[in-house]
């Protein structure tokens, strides 16, 4: 990797930014799935359940700031996390693996990208009033293609800071594709969305096992395959 550029490490804002889109997400799926139990219909869900994203955001934001002052006191969550690798120090199979994981990102956000098309293109073939679910489904599939672009980008430079809210990122695609899936919206493109963030997700969860020393197994990585198959697996027995 000599002479190759290296990004700059993510500060404050750009870590933030990252979780306030996955709170946000997450927030409004939440409160929509509640809305959805209560009774209420796809369309009147969809814009109540703004107010779990906001909830979502601002809960994700006080999560950012605690565990970075946490980490400045020098008392870090969990294991420490490796933000930038200097490759001459990594063993050739570690180095091998970031081979491996950028160019899956990589592929991980095209097909979420052509899924979007295809949803977008669904959204406008509907006759009558169109759900602002699908909608929403376009703009996280655009929004998670970004972001796997991105952090692609910087694996490829071995620069892990924003792997973590990426997993959680490429989970939550896979739930939003789940429901599209038993609401029968681009079926075959959600299943092979779910795939594609499935095996993102479980790269992800090697490499960040791998840099973080792990020495038992990568329950990570463990994790997104079976939120995969339970992604797969839900909606036919709706």
């Amino acid at each position: 990797m000599t002479g190759t550029r290296v990004s700059p490490q993510r500060g404050l804002l750009a870590h933030l930014g990252s979780w306030l889109v996955a709170g946000a997400i997450i927030g409004w799926v939440v409160l929509y799935a509640l809305l959805r139990v209560a009774g209420d219909s796809p369309n009147d869900a969809a814009a109540p359940a703004l107010i779990g994203a906001l909830l979502g955001a601002a809960a994700a934001a006080g999560v950012v700031y605690w565990a970075r002052s946490v980490e400045a006191a020098g008392r870090p969550i969990g294991r420490r996390r490796i933000r930038k690798a200097d490759p001459a120090r990594m063993s050739a199979r570690d180095r091998e693996l970031v081979r491996f994981v950028w160019p899956v990102l990589f592929g991980a956000a095209a097909i979420a990208a052509l899924i979007a098309l295809a949803l977008l293109v669904h959204f406008f073939g509907i006759h009558g009033a169109r759900p602002k679910s699908v909608l929403l489904m376009v703009i996280w599939d655009l929004v998670i293609a970004a972001w796997l672009f991105d952090e692609g980008q910087r694996v490829r430079e071995f620069v892990f800071e924003g792997l973590d809210s990426l997993y959680f990122g490429c989970l939550l695609t896979m739930v939003l594709a789940s429901i599209g899936i038993s609401r029968s919206v681009v079926s075959g493109g959600q299943v092979i969305l779910i795939v594609a963030a499935g095996v993102a997700a479980a790269a992800i969860g090697v490499l960040s096992w791998r840099m973080g020393a792990g020495r038992v197994v990568p329950v990570a990585a463990i994790v997104g395959v079976a939120v995969a198959a339970v992604c797969l697996i839900a909606p036919l027995m709706a």
